[in-house]
């Protein structure tokens, strides 16, 4: 007989906020941090953390900026600027933020624009 040394894994899969998912990925981006100690303190395999990370990468290498016009003032005031709405335009005003969106814009530039709104406010 030989001795087997097991490493149980969590029952089923889990999900992971993508709150939880980046503590967790900052954490492992720290300076002099051990990306297998991060994933065991937190429960995980180190090929998942590793493959998160990754995933961020790719995703941050795919960005790209979209020119952006910030207009300071009453929400109000904003919607009648002096700045002609455009066909296909979206318009989102919200908590004296207002947002003009022209409509050559992908939906995932939009999602990045609304998520930072949201953060800031």
């Amino acid at each position: 007989m030989q001795r087997l040394d097991v490493i149980e894994s969590p029952r089923g899969k889990r999900h992971w906020t993508p709150e939880a998912r980046a503590q967790i990925i900052a954490e492992s981006l720290e300076p002099g941090a051990n990306v297998s100690a991060v994933a065991r303190r937190h429960g995980l395999f180190p090929q998942q953390l590793y493959t998160w990370r990754r995933g961020l990468r790719e995703r941050a290498e795919a960005m790209t900026f979209v020119p952006a016009m910030v207009e300071r003032g009453k929400v109000d005031e904003l919607s009648s600027a002096a700045v002609p709405p455009v066909s296909g335009q979206i318009v989102v005003e919200a908590s004296g933020l207002l947002i003009r969106i022209p409509p050559d814009v992908s939906a995932d530039h939009i999602e990045r624009v609304l998520l930072a709104a949201r953060v800031s406010a």
